[in-house]
């Protein structure tokens, strides 16, 4: 069970998708300022939320099952083995006429922390992908000013912490069973009502949703994690997930306690202190 101090930590910022991250001496990012990958071998290095990625691979802008969206972003790197599932994972989805999926932000070109929109996708190997499929994708090449302005729909609401029934799509269960179920995946964060929804349709059928956490804003998109890449030692793992696939993890998600939390006045978070990023990263930057 949570408690009141982690409970507050994780609403008060750390289990956000935004927030800032470290700046450079002029107040910038230089990890935004990099557009290439580096010429070093492929590594992930240090942990999912402080990090770095040499020798990325960018994500190509199409394929079988899948296309790119919020490409003006530049977003759309990862750890060579991140892209490699990902066309395993489109491939099958496709396959099992699932429909085309719809990626959205990966990492930067050398990893590293964002200015906004994440505290996580620093190694390359975490991944949002759009519940909603676009019609337009499923039948065609998307122009670059649709990539860039279509909207996801989002299947909870935030503010009353429920499912949006009429935009439900059926297909959402199998596909992230396809995703849970491969070895190379470490989590699958969904917002609160999406994993209780799938926890009431599994039964006792759920052993697969243990990879599948309830995490706060994922309302719109799934993010899948991957695990360290074998023989990676500078890569930091997290702990395995722990407890029932459908547990009490997920029932706190809907207490009194949490929704007095919910409906609490925000504060401001606290500033802290950017984290020193493990010594690897400078040379990431700096390289070729």
């Amino acid at each position: 069970m949570f408690t009141r101090k982690i409970a507050s930590l994780l609403l008060g910022g750390a289990i956000a998708a935004a927030g800032p991250a470290a700046a450079g001496p002029a107040g910038g990012n230089p990890w935004e300022e990099v557009g290439q990958p580096s010429t070093l071998s492929p590594a992930s290095i240090g942990t999912y939320t402080n990090g770095c990625l040499s020798g990325a691979r960018q994500m190509p802008l199409r394929g079988e099952g899948f296309q790119l969206v919020r490409t003006g972003r530049d977003r759309h790197y990862g750890h060579p083995e991140t892209v490699s599932f990902l066309e395993d994972f489109s491939r099958r989805v496709a396959r099992q006429d699932l429909g085309r999926l719809q990626i959205g932000d990966m990492s930067m070109a050398r990893g590293g922390p964002f200015s906004s929109g994440h505290r996580s996708h620093q190694v390359g190997l975490d991944v949002d992908i759009w519940y909603s499929q676009d019609r337009r994708a499923g039948k065609r090449a998307l122009t670059a000013w649709e990539r860039d302005n279509i909207s996801a729909i989002p299947m909870a609401d935030t503010e009353q912490h429920r499912l949006i029934e009429k935009n439900w799509d059926e297909r959402i269960p199998s596909i992230l069973r396809i995703a849970a179920e491969d070895e190379r995946v470490e989590r699958i964060f969904v917002h609160p009502t999406i994993k209780r929804k799938m926890c009431n349709m599994a039964g006792s059928d759920n052993e697969w949703l243990r990879k599948v956490r309830p995490w706060w804003g994922h309302n719109y998109h799934f993010h899948v994690r991957l695990a360290c890449p074998e023989g990676e030692a500078n890569c930091k793992p997290q702990r395995p997930p722990r407890g029932a696939p459908c547990g009490s993890d997920l029932d706190w998600w809907f207490s009194d306690e949490f929704y007095a939390l919910l409906r609490a006045p925000e504060e401001p978070a606290p500033k802290k202190k950017p984290r020193p990023m493990p010594e690897q990263c400078a040379r990431v930057l700096t390289a070729p």
